[in-house]
């Protein structure tokens, strides 16, 4: 049996697909999976900025419409680039493993730090979440919109049009050659300062419903990542398709509970965040997204 596996063409997708294609392939020898390659929405658009381009899906929808109409069998997303409800008759095989969830700073070698860049210092990220971190920090920084792949955002740093840029730690160590070719290093950033978007540093698998393929990628699933990714999913589901708001989440299975931290940032700079703790995934991120907002007086103005 050939199952066709799609995913975008980045270098970075590419080796997450590869990752799950080589997990697949040593338990179902007796199958051939064919890694297919898609342009999205999101690939497309390179100008406008992804704050504004917030819960379209826009880097997995083409290749979601793809899995409906039978031309992939399966898809390998960044399960940070998925909306917080899956399309009518998919679902979310596997969560086959989760990297460092947290965010980096990448620098050239003359800084070392964050308190090390000089005032002013122009840093590049296409995030809001980030940009509103990162100013609550050092409301001096300019931060000017940054897209493209690993390796084009870090050319752009290598030839100074951004003093630093931010990027998450799990793309840097999948793709850990990225950074050598540019002569740039990565700081890595506290967790309690940068609490990451939801799913970050998650690979998820998508498949039609009750398909053959869906029951083949279920068996590289992990019980542990899908609790933490589907309690930081029903966290944002609560704010809906379309929130755009400096947003976090982060869940960490412990023993049988899990512990959810979260964040929410208004536009004139205050930050709530909240940190709860819960048996049931998908109770605990709605109960924890419902307290935000409470504490928050949603919607903000």
């Amino acid at each position: 049996m050939d199952v066709k596996i799609g995913t975008r063409k980045s270098p970075l997708a590419q080796i997450q697909t590869d990752n799950v294609i080589a997990r697949l392939q040593n338990l179902f020898p007796e199958h051939r999976f064919l890694k297919v390659l898609l342009t999205t929405t999101g690939d497309k658009d390179q100008t406008t900025a992804l704050s504004q381009m917030a819960g379209q899906g826009v880097f997995v929808k083409t290749i979601q419409q793809k899995l409906l109409i039978g031309e992939i069998d399966l898809a390998v997303h960044s399960a940070k680039d998925l909306p917080s409800t899956e399309p009518e008759g998919l679902t979310l095989a596997a969560f086959p493993e989760r990297a460092p969830a947290g965010d980096a700073l990448i620098l050239r070698n003359e800084f070392t730090t964050l308190t090390d860049l000089p005032e002013g210092a122009v840093i590049g990220t296409g995030s809001l979440r980030r940009q509103f971190q990162l100013l609550s920090l050092r409301p001096d920084f300019m931060i000017k919109s940054l897209r493209g792949n690993i390796d084009t955002r870090l050319k752009k740093l290598a030839q100074k049009e951004y003093d630093g840029i931010m990027m998450a730690q799990a793309a840097l160590l999948r793709h850990p050659k990225a950074l050598g070719d540019f002569k740039l290093h990565q700081v890595s950033l506290a967790l309690d300062e940068f609490l990451p978007a939801v799913g970050q540093g998650v690979i998820a698998v998508e498949a039609v419903k009750n398909s053959p393929a869906a029951k083949i990628a279920a068996a590289i699933d992990d019980k542990n990542v899908r609790s933490a990714i589907t309690c930081e999913r029903a966290f944002l589901s609560v704010f809906g398709v379309g929130c755009n708001v400096p947003l976090a989440a982060h869940a960490k299975v412990i023993g049988e509970k899990i512990e959810l931290s979260t964040m929410l940032g208004s536009k004139t700079g205050a930050s709530y965040s909240l940190v709860q703790v819960g048996a049931n995934p998908v109770i605990l991120g709605q109960n924890s997204a419902r307290a935000l907002q409470k504490l928050a007086n949603w919607p903000l103005e």
